[in-house]
């Protein structure tokens, strides 16, 4: 908890507004996507999904392949306690859903499906995406792809495997991404390792997405390494969440946004 107070506060100063930004794209990408206030219709659909989950009585076995919970003793968990404590926000899915209109995605990969909340996001912005989600967990897997089928999305492609067998079993040749939103494990090397597997899968204009860089000093020093990799350029730190580009035409730099 220390080490998050510590780091809000360094980023609240670190944090710039619009005409501090030097790099166009990031200008843009900030003042048109990540502060962007309107209310989409399609937020309705988003709110409607996790209301059902919210009214879901039932409780899954966990299978945690990452650094564990800091809220839960047992493995067993009610599916709205995992919404509350383990699930993208209502600010986090919006955000989500407008990140893959701005950037027309139509390829992603998400490494950690949980209940399908960011999924569904994800999915309601872009019906004609081909996406890829992947949990480590099997009730969990489970149940979003039914709590899926129920909403009559398009199709997704649900894998049932942790992070590092998805990489193992990938074959050849190798599917190339839009956007990566990684949001599992919590662990900074196992982050780190991650991140070296998705970059046989990404173009210059591959936006990659990684959830709770502030989690706990381990998981923010493998937000810095990752930023300072030879291959990122430009890197936004919205604080919650952590933005990496691979634009050739941009010089390596880090913002940081305050949403």
């Amino acid at each position: 908890m220390f080490h998050f107070i510590v780091a809000y506060f360094s980023h609240y100063i670190k944090s710039f507004h619009l005409h501090g930004i030097h790099s166009p794209f990031v200008f843009q990408l900030e003042k048109k996507c990540l502060r962007d206030a309107s209310s989409y219709v399609d937020y309705i659909k988003l709110s409607r999904f996790r209301e059902s989950l919210h009214h879901n009585k039932s409780s899954l076995h966990i299978e945690d392949h990452g650094a564990g919970s800091r809220v839960f003793a047992s493995n067993e968990r009610k599916v709205t306690d995992i919404l509350q404590y383990n699930c993208s926000t209502q600010n986090d899915t919006q955000l989500l859903y407008r990140l893959c209109a701005y950037f027309q995605v139509n390829r992603i990969l998400e490494l950690g499906t949980s209940l399908g909340i960011a999924t569904h996001a994800m999915a309601t912005s872009r019906p004609q995406a081909q996406i890829t989600t992947v949990e480590g967990s099997p009730e969990v897997y489970e149940f979003a792809k039914k709590a899926f089928e129920k909403e009559a999305e398009q199709q997704v492609n649900f894998v049932n495997a942790t992070f590092k067998e998805f990489f193992k079993n990938q074959k050849i040749p190798t599917t190339i991404y839009d956007l990566i939103y990684i949001d599992g494990h919590h662990n900074g090397d196992a982050t780190c390792g991650y991140f070296e597997s998705i970059l046989n899968h990404v173009h210059n204009d591959t936006v990659v997405i990684f959830d709770d860089i502030y989690w706990s000093k381990d998981m923010t020093r493998a937000w810095s390494q990752i930023c300072h990799h030879p291959k990122v350029t430009a890197s936004v730190d919205c604080f919650n969440f952590g933005l990496i580009f691979f634009r050739k035409e941009q010089m390596q730099e880090r913002f940081y946004v305050k949403l």
